[in-house]
């Protein structure tokens, strides 16, 4: 069950979420930044006990196997399940430190969507993010940065225009990403479920075959 990031001199992109359910939007978004960054693998990390939001509905194993499902349709994005094994709050800067002990001047590129991003000031020890991975924030057609002024200085300082540069970075470079739009959310899914409905093309045939036999997301 445990996929763990490799070792490779190649750099490490993360993905995180609570994929509570993974969908179309997490795995096309995905993919296609692993595309324009010209890597070979992404690393797909969900959540254990997300700080900034309540429990997931499904467990951790059932959040894992239908990443492992959604892997089978997208082979070159993985898993890493650290968040899910380790207790407490799933701090981000707790799993990039554990990576960057394990993975020395390996560059890791830490993916943050442009909503995540805008509360990045909440985020435990936020500033030493920056010593530990690169930030490439995602942004689509209509998102807009909303930074606190200390947050903006530490982006606008660290920015780097092109992906050379980013790939050059052990740590520390901040690059913006434009990324396609796709109208799919977890709670639009859970709604379609609730009320009975096929949510069908938002994600994998396979997740919703598993989401349907162990009727997960039937209540709120």
């Amino acid at each position: 069950m445990i996929r763990e990031t490799g070792t490779g001199a190649g750099p490490m992109a993360l993905f995180g979420g609570t994929f509570d359910p993974v969908h179309y939007g997490h795995l096309r978004c995905a993919d296609e930044v692993r595309q324009t960054l010209g890597l070979k693998t992404l690393y797909l990390l969900p959540a254990g006990n997300p700080p900034h939001r309540g429990l997931p509905q499904a467990t951790a194993k059932q959040r894992l196997e239908m990443l492992q499902l959604a892997c089978q349709e997208f082979p070159s994005l993985k898993i890493d399940d650290r968040e899910t094994r380790r207790d407490g709050p799933s701090y981000m800067v707790d799993t990039l430190q554990e990576m960057r002990a394990s993975h020395g001047d390996q560059p890791i590129l830490l993916l943050v969507g442009q909503d995540a991003a805008n509360l990045l000031h909440t985020w435990y020890q936020w500033e030493r993010l920056f010593e530990l991975a690169n930030l490439v924030i995602l942004t689509r057609p209509g998102s807009h940065s909303q930074y606190t002024p200390e947050v903006a200085e530490q982006v606008q300082s660290r920015s780097v225009q092109s992906v050379h540069e980013l790939l050059k970075s052990t740590a520390g470079s901040v690059f913006n990403l434009q990324v396609e739009s796709i109208d799919v959310s977890a709670s639009k899914i859970k709604d379609y479920f609730r009320s009975d409905q096929d949510p069908g093309p938002m994600l994998p045939t396979a997740i919703l075959e598993y989401i349907r036999q162990n009727r997960l997301y039937l209540t709120v």
